[in-house]
């Protein structure tokens, strides 16, 4: 897929959202889009779970879309094949001034229907019960007010099973461990520690360095593509059984930067996959 053309479709996601325009943002999703956001609290599917005539995805714009204000600052696009990684500040101000600003990684999967590019996987990488938190300190009873409402509004749409599944995302999932886990992570390549980094992984387990190019297992990344590679995490976060962050890559001559996102068995707790995004 050309890569202009992708990123085009995905800034019309933030143009729509300007404009409240329902129709025209529920147009950009392929006809079975499922939207994770944030990641770990379940999906949105387009054309499916029927409630009140309205379908997952169509109830999700209703809730978190429609009825506020949303500005987005773009930090870095990256796009490899038929994806694009967006890092992004949204400024959420809720109808009664509360404000939220939550910090993500945006994960598109596109896909070609009926000759027309559509956004076909959406998952947005974010603290949920961080920010929840953040808007209450920031605005005060502005913002115990504005969720209250926002919750009320979740159950009346999504009903008491989808919005306990919604809320699961502020305690389930690897949280602070898989934090913990990607800075061991990077310290154990950073020290061109083979054990610990094993230990680390499920058997199986793959590393992309970058997405793009063939996978690996730990060991041999360590010992290619890995090998006097110092890693730098920064701005680290989970959500669900994911944990993501901005990474930078020193080598002898050249800096890498991009997203780096690890994901974790919900079984074992431990990593699965471990993909890294940089324009190359």
């Amino acid at each position: 897929m050309e890569k202009n053309g992708i990123i085009a479709l995905v800034n019309k996601s933030p143009e729509f959202v300007d404009k409240h325009d329902r129709a025209g943002w529920l147009d950009l999703f392929s006809s079975n889009a499922v939207v994770e956001d944030p990641v770990g609290a379940g999906p949105n599917r387009k054309g499916k779970d029927i409630r009140n005539g309205k379908d997952a995805l169509g109830r999700f714009y209703d809730i978190f879309i429609g009825p506020n204000k949303i500005k987005l600052d773009v930090h870095q696009d990256i796009v490899v094949a038929n994806e694009m990684v967006r890092e992004v500040s949204i400024h959420t101000t809720l109808p009664n001034g509360a404000i939220t600003i939550v910090h993500s990684y945006l994960d598109y999967k596109i896909v070609e229907e009926n000759g027309q590019l559509k956004i076909d996987m959406l998952r947005a990488h974010w603290d949920l019960g961080r920010n929840a938190l953040a808007m209450v300190q920031n605005s005060g009873l502005k913002g115990i007010i504005g969720s209250t409402v926002q919750f009320g509004a979740i159950v009346k749409a999504q009903g008491v099973g989808r919005t306990i599944e919604y809320v699961g995302a502020m305690y389930k999932g690897i949280r602070k461990k898989g934090m913990k886990a990607a800075d061991a992570f990077a310290a154990a390549v950073n020290a061109s520690d083979e054990g610990v980094l094993a230990r680390l992984f499920e058997t199986g387990a793959a590393v992309h360095f970058p997405v793009g190019t063939e996978p690996t297992s730990p060991v041999d990344f360590l010992r290619g593509a890995g090998r006097d590679v110092k890693l730098e995490f920064e701005g680290l976060r989970s959500g669900g059984w994911f944990t993501s962050s901005a990474f930078s890559a020193r080598e002898a001559v050249t800096d890498t930067h991009g997203a780096v996102f690890f994901e974790f068995s919900p079984k074992s707790r431990k990593m699965v996959n471990v993909r890294f995004f940089w324009n190359r």
